[in-house]
């Protein structure tokens, strides 16, 4: 139903406003007629005036829109049992006059919250004096304080009444469904609230006007340490709900879901019983990333978590373990193979519907890999790992979904001999760097060199890293590796500028690598053990290998900066850099991809990127290297299109330090490398 149009609604808000301002003047005229029931005592007055309004404008937050802290209503009841109607309702008055300050209410609602708190007091006042005079009790029989707790139930109803009722007015609701809704999780707050009002009650008759300062102070502080406490509570709740969820989607995170899976193994009593946990990597999102930015992304990856989690239903779980990747432990109805099939099949169908993120549809895939418990694992950990495996093989034959099966394995028996053997190799100096030249275009003087690793098998003679770092990468070798080569190349150069050579060293990063927060202070060491500066160091890392985890990478990257070593971006224009992310890395330099230098002559749009390239470079202030340089027409072109550094075979292979001093020397005296440029 639309709303009336405002010219309809401005006669009936102008009987609203005088209505209230009629009900707040009956309110004086009562008080004014009923005077004789008060006691107009200024010292306790004062007090409990001190206590409502303080109380009121300290109140504390207890997480709930309809639940806070606060004495205000305590002392208002209090006033009302002591001193009657009309200075309690003088109390309530000043409570909401001075609270308005802080809250800026509309108008119409101060006007009401006037009302109600002058005519509830004044009520609540008249209720009790009556009631007493009717008992014939006294402060000294018992039950003249269970009618302190009969009038806070009845303050507490008609300020409920009044306020509810002119929201329900506005709203156009029910107040009987309202009052349900509203009173029920509130009950064992009044009860305790009224208690306190009736303990509070005996204590000002008993004490006169020291029990209630006493009683205001004692209320304060109470006050003051709930509000500490509901903080501390909610600090810890933020702390776990951070530490268990992922932010982004509102799914459980990496660790809830190894506890679940953990928890869930343990629980299982039955030797036969089985269940299955999915791995789930989202085909085609580094597109929209990389094409878009990461705003549509994070979009996507948002909606896409519920959607997920509607899919799997309750009694299951879906977790986003890291960037586009998440991890599902199905119903206990689903633990068949049957069953697991089929809610694949599903979640593939949720995954493939569209999303709309400003206007635009974004259409993405996903592959599934399966892993079930015993067969495939006993613990969260070997699970993930198989499942893993399995989502891989999906994507490599574009199947949707595959089950684990031993021979996907790439921790194969020939794959665990080769970490065998290269966790001997790097305690046994089999590991060993070579060096390629970097030669600066400008002055045809070679600058530097990049450090790349190479295996020196006992069996099988110098491996490649294509042998040996994609099964390395896997483990926690990675580590030890990057070290090792950092040292050496970094000790090499300082050698090399010790013996007069103003050389640079390059040296490439894996992404476990950029996620390794020990790196920095590593490098450091390593930098101020053999005297190099850390310019004289630069780190080739990819754009992806950021946005694989870009809070923790970019914490990295940004900490390697500040030592003052420099960063490359390698393999620029291959797909794995997008300019919407570019200027956010720290970096000088780019290194365009062989891929497009090793043609650019015999291929008219390989030459274009590679001319496009260059001039983005220098238009963002960078430098460029082009590697894949492999004949002297190809390095005579780059001179001319500008390009700054080059390196490729044409220069020379990777070769041990021992050799690269030697080759430096002939290469400049022979002139190797020619000094004149072709024409562009």
């Amino acid at each position: 139903m639309s709303a009336p149009p405002a010219k309809q609604l401005e006669p009936r808000r102008r009987v609203v406003a005088v209505t209230q301002w009629l009900a707040l003047a009956g309110a004086v005229v009562l008080a004014a007629l009923t005077s004789g029931t008060d006691r107009w005592d200024l010292p306790s007055l004062l007090l409990i005036a001190l206590l409502t309004i303080g109380s009121d404008l300290t109140s504390v937050d207890t997480g709930s829109e309809m639940l806070r802290v606060s004495g205000s209503f305590l002392g208002i009841v209090l006033a009302a049992v002591l001193l009657g109607g009309g200075p309690a309702a003088l109390v309530g008055v000043l409570a909401i006059a001075i609270g308005w300050f802080r809250s800026r209410e509309a108008p119409h609602y101060l006007r009401n919250n006037l009302v109600t708190y002058a005519w509830f007091p004044l009520l609540a006042g008249l209720f009790f004096h009556a009631v007493v005079r009717l008992c014939h009790v006294g402060p000294h029989d018992s039950a003249y304080y269970l009618l302190v707790f009969a009038t806070f139930a009845v303050a507490l109803a008609l300020n409920f009444v009044m306020a509810a009722g002119y929201q329900c007015y506005i709203d156009r609701s029910s107040l009987s469904q309202t009052a349900l809704a509203a009173l029920a999780p509130l009950l064992a707050a009044e009860l305790f609230s009224g208690m306190l009002t009736m303990s509070s009650a005996y204590i000002a008759v008993k004490l006169g006007v020291t029990g209630l300062a006493v009683l205001a102070l004692v209320l304060i502080v109470f006050q003051y340490l709930v509000g500490q406490l509901l903080v501390s509570q909610r600090r810890s709740k933020k702390l776990h709900r951070m530490a268990t969820t992922d932010e982004l989607t509102g799914l459980a995170n990496r660790e809830q879901f190894r506890a679940r899976v953990n928890e869930k193994i343990e629980a299982i009593d039955d030797p036969d019983a089985s269940f299955g946990v999915l791995l789930m990597d989202l085909n085609r999102f580094k597109e929209i990333n990389d094409t878009l930015g990461h705003h549509y992304g994070d979009v996507l990856l948002g909606e896409l978590g519920p959607r997920l989690a509607a899919c799997v239903g309750a009694g299951g779980l879906v977790a986003r373990l890291g960037g586009d990747e998440f991890g599902i432990l199905p119903r206990a109805e689903d633990g068949d193979l049957t069953a697991l099939e089929a809610l694949v099949a599903k979640l593939l169908e949720f995954v493939e519907q569209p999303f709309v993120a400003d206007e635009l549809s974004l259409e993405v895939g996903a592959s599934v890999g399966i892993a079930r418990f015993p067969a495939d694992g006993d613990n969260a950990d070997s699970l993930l790992r198989c499942a893993d495996i399995a989502m891989y093989a999906a994507k490599d034959k574009h199947t949707g979904w595959r089950l684990y099966e031993a021979d996907q394995d790439r921790h194969t028996l020939q794959r665990l001999q080769t970490i065998s053997d290269f966790r001997h190799a790097l305690q046994s100096d089999q590991i060993v760097v070579h060096y390629q030249p970097i030669l600066d275009l400008a002055d045809r003087r070679v600058r530097g060199a990049e450090g790349l690793v190479r295996w020196q098998h006992p069996r099988l003679g110098l491996l490649a890293p294509g042998a040996f770092i994609p099964a390395v990468e896997q483990t926690e070798l990675i580590g030890p590796l990057t070290r090792h080569v950092l040292e050496s190349a970094i000790a090499q150069c300082a050698a090399w500028r010790r013996a007069g050579g103003d050389l640079c060293v390059s040296v490439n990063l894996s992404v476990r690598n950029l996620l390794d927060r020990s790196l920095p202070e590593d490098l450091e060491r390593m930098l101020w053990t053999y005297h190099l500066p850390p310019s004289a160091l630069r780190l080739e890392i990819t754009e992806s290998m950021i946005m694989s985890d870009p809070e923790r990478a970019l914490a990295t990257v940004t900490r390697l900066t500040d030592l003052g070593v420099r960063l490359s971006v390698d393999d620029f224009g291959t797909g794995h850099s997008s300019l919407a992310n570019l200027r956010r890395l720290p970096i000088d330099e780019l290194k365009i991809d062989r891929s497009f230098v090793t043609p650019m002559l015999s291929e008219e749009s390989d030459l274009v990127i590679v001319r496009s390239t260059i001039n983005l470079a220098h238009d963002l202030g960078l430098r460029i290297t082009a590697e894949g340089v492999e004949d002297a027409a190809t390095l005579e072109r780059l001179a001319s299109l500008g390009c700054d550094h080059v390196q490729g075979f044409h220069l020379s292979r990777p070769i041990p330090a021992v050799q690269f001093d030697g080759w430096i020397e002939k290469a400049h005296s022979a002139l190797l490398v020619p000094r004149h440029a072709q024409a562009s």
